[in-house]
C-alpha cells in the first residue's frame, strides 16, 4: 500500500460517482435550472461566454461544440487571464455568462463577473456553494449538483460542471425557441443513454488499466490527441496526469500532433493516447494508431467503434455515437486511466517528489 493510498482511493470513488451524479443532473435539470429560467424569461442573448479556471475552463471547452451547434450562437470559452483580450473586440452587454467555480471563491473569476455584470451581461454563477461570493455576485446562481468533493484533484466536479453548462444552455434554448422540442428530446435521450452505460465503460476501463499499468509506468511523458471537439477532455486529462504523478503530459488536436510532437515517440519513453470518436476524424485517428502499432511505437487508443471490450493497446467503449456529447463518454474513462496510473505509482513508491509548495497562496487566488 502506498503512502497516499487512502487519498487516491477517495479520488477514485469520486470518479465512480460520475454515474449517479450524471443521472441526478439529468433527472433534476428542470428543478436545478428553475430560478435561472425564470430570470431569463423574455431575454434574447447574442452570445454565450463560458468562464472558469483550470478544470472549469476545460469543462467549458468540452461543452462549446454542443452549444454552438444546437443554439447557433457564438460560444466563447475564457479564463480571467483572457478577459482583457476578449474585450478588445467584443461587448458583453447582451451576453449570457456562465461562470464556474466549484468553491465559489475564485478571486479572479469573481472580479471578472463583477465587471461583466456592470457591462450588462446576465451572469450565471455555477458553483457547489450557493452561499459563496460568486453566487452572491451573480444574476442567478445554479448548483453544480455533484455534492461534496474533498480533493484538490477535481474529478466528478469536472463532468458535473460540463453537464450543468450543457443543461443550462439547452434549457435556455428550449424556452427561448432556439431549440426545438424534437432536437432537445434527442439530445436528452442520448445523454440518458450515456449515463446508462457509463458504469459498464468504467468497469471495462479498470480492467484495461490493470492489464497495462506496469508497461505504462515505464513512460516518462504522455501525449493525448483527439479531434478538435475533444480538446477540453484531452487538456483536462493531461492536467490530471501532471497533478498526480508529476510527469509531463500534453494535449493536441490530431493535425497538430502530426507536425512535430509525434517525434517524441522515437525515444520510447513517451506514449500516445488517442480518443477515437466515431464522428469527426475517426478514419484519421484509427489509421494513425494502426500505423504506429505496426512500427511498434507506444500507441494506445480509446475508441467508440466495435463491440465493447479491450485488447492490449485498444479499449472500445459503449457509445451513443453523438460526437457533440463525446466528452461525457470519454472523460470518466480517462479519469479511471489517470487515477489508476497514480495509484500504481504510489503503490510502487515512484512518486516520491519534493513539491515547491502551493502557488495559489503566493497569488491569493481565493477570497474568504
Amino acid at each position: 500500500m502506498g503512502k497516499n493510498a487512502e487519498y487516491i482511493h477517495r479520488v477514485m470513488e469520486y470518479v465512480q460517482e460520475n454515474v449517479p451524479v450524471t443521472k441526478a443532473i439529468l433527472a433534476d435539470r428542470k428543478e436545478v435550472c428553475g430560478a435561472f429560467l425564470q430570470s431569463v424569461q423574455g431575454k434574447s442573448f447574442e452570445k454565450i461566454l463560458l468562464f472558469g479556471i483550470g478544470s472549469s475552463y476545460n469543462a467549458g471547452l468540452m461543452v462549446k461544440p454542443l452549444l454552438e451547434a444546437v443554439l447557433q450562437l457564438e460560444v466563447l470559452v475564457a479564463s480571467p487571464a483572457m478577459y482583457e483580450q476578449l474585450c478588445r473586440s467584443r461587448r458583453f452587454d447582451n451576453a449570457l455568462l456562465i461562470a464556474a467555480s466549484q468553491s465559489g471563491k475564485s478571486a479572479a473569476t469573481i472580479q471578472v463577473v463583477k465587471e461583466l455584470k456592470a457591462q450588462g451581461a446576465f451572469v450565471v454563477g455555477l458553483t457547489g456553494n450557493l452561499a459563496s461570493p460568486l453566487a452572491q455576485e451573480s444574476s442567478a446562481a445554479v448548483d453544480i449538483h455533484c455534492g461534496e468533493e474533498k480533493s484538490s484533484v477535481m474529478t466528478k466536479g469536472v463532468l458535473a460542471t460540463a453537464m450543468m453548462m450543457a443543461v443550462i444552455g439547452l434549457e435556455y434554448g428550449l424556452v427561448s425557441g432556439r431549440l426545438s422540442e424534437e432536437a432537445y428530446g434527442k439530445i436528452m435521450a442520448d445523454f440518458d443513454g450515456i449515463a446508462g452505460h457509463m458504469q459498464e465503460n468504467l468497469t471495462l476501463a479498470k480492467k484495461w488499466c490493470a492489464e497495462n499499468l506496469e508497461d505504462w509506468s515505464r513512460y516518462r511523458s504522455f501525449s493525448l490527441i483527439g479531434n478538435a471537439d475533444s480538446t477540453g477532455v484531452t487538456l483536462e486529462i493531461a492536467l490530471k496526469v501532471m497533478e498526480s504523478i508529476f510527469l509531463p503530459s500534453d494535449s493536441f488536436e490530431v493535425e497538430e500532433y502530426l507536425h512535430g510532437p509525434h517525434l517524441l515517440l522515437s525515444r520510447k519513453q513517451a506514449a500516445l493516447f488517442s480518443l477515437d470518436s466515431s464522428g469527426m476524424d475517426h478514419e484519421k485517428l484509427s489509421r494513425i494508431h494502426a500505423f504506429l502499432r505496426e512500427k511498434n511505437a507506444p500507441s494506445y487508443q480509446i475508441t467508440q467503434e466495435g463491440e465493447p471490450g479491450f485488447t492490449k493497446d485498444s479499449l472500445c467503449i459503449r457509445s451513443v455515437k453523438n460526437g457533440l456529447l463525446d466528452f461525457a463518454e470519454f472523460l470518466p474513462v480517462l479519469q479511471i486511466w489517470s487515477i489508476s496510473l497514480w495509484e500504481y505509482f504510489d503503490r510502487q513508491g515512484m512518486d516520491d517528489c519534493q513539491m515547491p509548495g502551493d502557488l495559489s497562496g503566493a497569488l491569493a487566488t481565493k477570497v474568504k
